[in-house]
């Protein structure tokens, strides 16, 4: 990415090809396939501007909640499975029923749901680390939407 040197602010005649025209310039790579690449316009943006590495959106690090998103993720059939079993047969099953339910099951922490949970290694999803409060069923419904994407 091409970035002014004045302000910092990705300069105007930013584009993925003249970013590596540049980037060849730079290196002293203006043989073969790099020459097909424009270096002289690349040379002249390079006078006002300074290359510099961007990392792509949306790629994953590894980082806690997509941990956590994904053990909830593994975790919801098994959930799905014990909150049929426990749901009263003459009421109407629904998303946000079964998300409130899984929202108290795993809060209380002598419930099966809990301690299955628990046993899976799933100690990152049950524990809240933004607070004391559980996660709240409008995040269920998210990863269950997730799921469904």
């Amino acid at each position: 990415m091409l970035l002014n040197k004045k302000t910092g602010k990705v300069a105007s005649s930013n584009s993925w090809l003249l970013a590596l025209a540049a980037h060849a310039r730079c290196i002293g790579e203006t043989g073969g396939v790099a020459d097909l690449l424009p270096l002289g316009q690349a040379q002249k943006l390079l006078v006002s501007n300074e290359l510099s590495i961007k990392m792509a959106r949306g790629t994953k690090n590894g980082s806690l909640t997509d941990n956590i998103s994904d053990q909830a993720v593994a975790l919801l059939p098994q959930l799905a499975v014990l909150f049929e079993e426990q749901h009263p047969i003459h009421r109407t099953i629904t998303r946000k029923s079964f998300c409130v339910w899984v929202t108290k099951r795993l809060a209380d922490g002598t419930s099966f749901a809990s301690r299955n949970a628990l046993d899976r290694g799933c100690e990152d999803l049950i524990e809240n680390t933004t607070g004391d409060k559980p996660r709240s069923a409008r995040w269920w419904q998210d990863q269950i939407k997730k799921m469904q994407s």
